[in-house]
C-alpha cells in the first residue's frame, strides 16, 4: 500500500490557526480562541512576528502569543 501522502513530514498545526488569523486580521473580525481549556471571543486586528514567535493583536492592542493557541474557530455573524 505504502505510505500515506505526507507522512513523516513534520506538520506545524500553527498553520491553520496562522491562517485563521490572518484571514480574520483582514476583516477585523471576532475569532474565538482556545487557551488551555478556556475559550475566548477576540476582535483580531493585527498578526504579527516579533522576538521570534507570532503574535495575534487584538483590537484592544493586547498581544496572545500563537503557540499559547491551542484552537482557533471563526464566528459566523451572517
Amino acid at each position: 500500500m505504502g505510505d500515506p501522502p505526507m507522512s513523516g513530514r513534520p506538520t506545524d498545526w500553527r498553520c491553520g490557526i496562522l491562517d485563521l488569523l490572518e484571514a480574520a486580521a483582514l476583516r477585523s473580525a471576532e475569532i474565538e480562541i482556545r487557551r488551555g481549556e478556556r475559550w475566548q471571543r477576540l476582535r483580531v486586528s493585527d498578526v504579527v512576528s516579533a522576538q521570534g514567535e507570532d503574535w495575534l493583536v487584538t483590537a484592544e492592542g493586547e498581544r496572545v502569543a500563537v503557540s499559547d493557541i491551542t484552537a482557533a474557530r471563526p464566528i459566523d455573524n451572517a
